[in-house]
């Protein structure tokens, strides 16, 4: 995918930054989703999900293109799938769930990229590393508001970030890295493929984002886990620009200070 040089207008999401550049793309996230539900369209996600659960949500995706997306070629349409996923298995690591072991990990997630590979044609998926959850705990420890929370309302949200333990907070780290690992391993794997329908890309910028820079201001104002909107806009931005940056120069290191979107100019593409 090739882009003209144009004057950018931030507009905080992967697809509407796309649309900038092209009108016509279609299937990015339309209205609003609660916990647990699945996403609207073509956005397939489920809150609270774990890299299990997510082959349902494939199946979804490829049954919504071929049944609801008619203006949609099916066969012969490139698209991109942002895969961002493992958080949730995270949160079991300190006691030592099976589903939070990077075996598990591993072989769930190479499982959904060759669903992808053998039921969706023609795609670009961008597998996005996990960050230390970690910080969560350390972004909002110090807030009155999280920790009645976390202590009273969400105690089954992330049982590893809300006991505040170093041993528990550690082990969540160690398992985070081991799954960057793994994504890194898995796409190397797919590329030695040399598929020409289908490529995976580890875009690696969210593992470097320290969430206790950023605060409680990355805190939803509803659980004090997932993200706020700054935050995701935060996110945007490095996916974004990964997506820019050649396998071996990717970015890690972010600050939210320094958060700049890349504007492409004409020769560039996505990678």
């Amino acid at each position: 995918m090739y882009f003209q040089s144009v004057e950018l207008v931030v507009l905080f999401t992967l697809a509407n930054i796309l649309k900038t550049y092209n009108p016509n793309i279609q299937g990015s996230a339309e209205s609003w989703t609660y916990p647990l539900t699945k996403g609207q369209w073509l956005d397939g996600g489920v809150s609270h999900a774990s890299v299990q659960n997510v082959p349902d949500q494939v199946t979804y995706l490829a049954t919504t293109l071929k049944t609801k997306y008619t203006s949609v070629n099916f066969q012969n349409d490139w698209k991109l799938i942002t895969l961002f996923i493992g958080a949730n298995n995270l949160c079991g690591a300190c006691e030592g769930r099976a589903e939070s072991l990077p075996e598990y990990y591993e072989s769930h997630l190479l499982q959904v990229l060759t669903q992808i590979r053998d039921t969706i044609p023609r795609v670009f998926v961008n597998v996005v590393t996990i960050f230390n959850v970690s910080g969560v705990w350390y972004a909002g420890h110090s807030y009155a508001y999280c920790e009645f929370i976390w202590k009273y309302i969400a105690k089954t949200e992330c049982y590893c970030v809300e006991t505040g333990k170093k041993e528990d907070l550690d082990m969540m780290d160690l398992r985070a890295s081991q799954y960057n690992a793994i994504s890194l391993k898995l796409a190397d794997q797919f590329a030695a493929q040399n598929n020409p329908n289908f490529t995976v890309v580890v875009q690696p910028g969210l593992s470097g984002i320290v969430i206790q820079d950023f605060g409680e201001a990355y805190l939803s104002n509803l659980d004090c886990f997932h993200p706020s909107l700054c935050a995701n806009q935060a996110f945007t931005y490095q996916i974004w620009n990964n997506m820019f940056q050649p396998p071996g120069k990717k970015r890690y290191n972010t600050r939210p200070k320094n958060l700049k979107v890349h504007c492409p100019v004409a020769g560039e593409f996505i990678q």
